[in-house]
């Protein structure tokens, strides 16, 4: 008889624990802010950020809308694009050579210097905050479907030569479900890139109007020293990426636990 604690009860055991640092540091925050005498527009308390939160939350949803559709577009090609390139890399070793440094390069340069060209290509508008949450979100989907792919053990391969097995017999029966832990791995680094990867797009398409996301509210608050809008706005976006890789994660473990794919790359 299995020994395991109820569902309820493990999930009550993982909540508590940063549910109690979370209130710690709000309690120490406000103490801090109440006792230092600091003003209210450098450090707002956390009843003032609270209060900027609930006074400007159609404000914050409707910016959430614009950069979470970006993030998620972005996210979506990731996926699409780096498990496409990870399949081809792991054909071949000569093709892994071959445009692996070209992976590398997207995730090493500068974004700020690539930035212009992309809006010059694909216009000041949303493609453009697409793309870049697209680059900066896809090294981490190739570099661990690529491992999953080819990380086999050497006793799998050679089962399958024993077999006779065809190229497309080894893809679906040995690659593809080795490689499905990984991909579910680099899904849920990248989920994360993708909403700094449409924050930063923003920030350079300096998009507003009835599309503005986080970014436009984050300039307009620090220009106009809104502090507790600024802290609330901050805090949107990181709401914004917990959700997003809240979703990714529960996706990839019902993929994970439907398909048994643990006990398979293990």
């Amino acid at each position: 008889m299995s020994t395991r604690p109820p569902l309820g009860r493990r999930l009550v055991r993982q909540a508590v624990p940063p549910v109690i640092v979370l209130l710690l540091f709000l309690a120490g925050w406000d103490l801090g802010v109440r006792l230092s005498g600091v003003p209210e527009f450098l450090i707002p308390s956390p009843h003032a950020v609270a209060r900027s939160f609930l006074a400007n939350r159609d404000a914050l949803l409707m910016a959430s809308l614009s950069t979470g559709r970006a993030a998620a577009a972005g996210f979506l090609l990731s996926l699409a694009v780096g498990c496409l390139l990870a399949f081809l890399m792991a054909q071949a070793r000569v093709l892994e050579l071959s445009l692996y440094p070209y992976a590398i390069f997207l995730q090493t340069v500068p974004i700020i210097a690539i930035a212009p060209i992309i809006i010059l290509w694909f216009g000041s508008g949303m493609r453009s905050i697409v793309v870049i949450s697209f680059i900066i979100s896809l090294f981490p989907i190739i570099t661990n479907a690529t491992h999953g792919l080819t990380a086999l053990p050497p006793e799998w391969r050679e089962l399958m030569a024993v077999y006779d097995a065809s190229w497309w017999q080894r893809l679906v029966k040995l690659q593809l479900p080795a490689a499905v832990p990984s991909i579910v791995t680099g899904a849920k680094i990248s989920a994360g890139l993708s909403v700094v990867g449409a924050i930063v797009g923003e920030y350079f398409t300096s998009m507003a109007g009835e599309t503005y996301g986080i970014a436009y509210l984050v300039t307009y608050n620090a220009d106009h020293a809104a502090t507790a809008y600024l802290f609330a706005t901050i805090l949107t976006s990181a709401l914004l990426g917990l959700l997003i890789f809240g979703t990714v994660t529960a996706v990839g473990g019902m993929i994970l636990k439907l398909g048994n794919f643990r006990e398979t790359a293990s």
